[in-house]
């Protein structure tokens, strides 16, 4: 994830085939049971208890 940093708290990163959140100007991957939303936000963060929606199921606050 490249760019220069913005005055967003979460700049976006560029699409790729891999989930990611941006955090602290850097891009990391989201858990591999986000599904992916293009042109939105997948996850807030790298657990399985961030992502936007479940690319299978949820079982409480967690996608599995």
């Amino acid at each position: 994830c490249t760019g220069t940093p913005r005055a967003l708290p979460t700049p976006p990163c560029p699409p790729r085939d891999t989930r990611e959140f941006a955090q602290g100007g850097e891009c990391f991957e989201c858990h591999p049971e986000c599904e992916r939303i293009e042109g939105n936000v997948t996850c807030n963060g790298s657990g399985a208890d961030t992502c936007t929606r479940c690319a299978r199921y949820r079982d409480g606050p967690h996608c599995v």
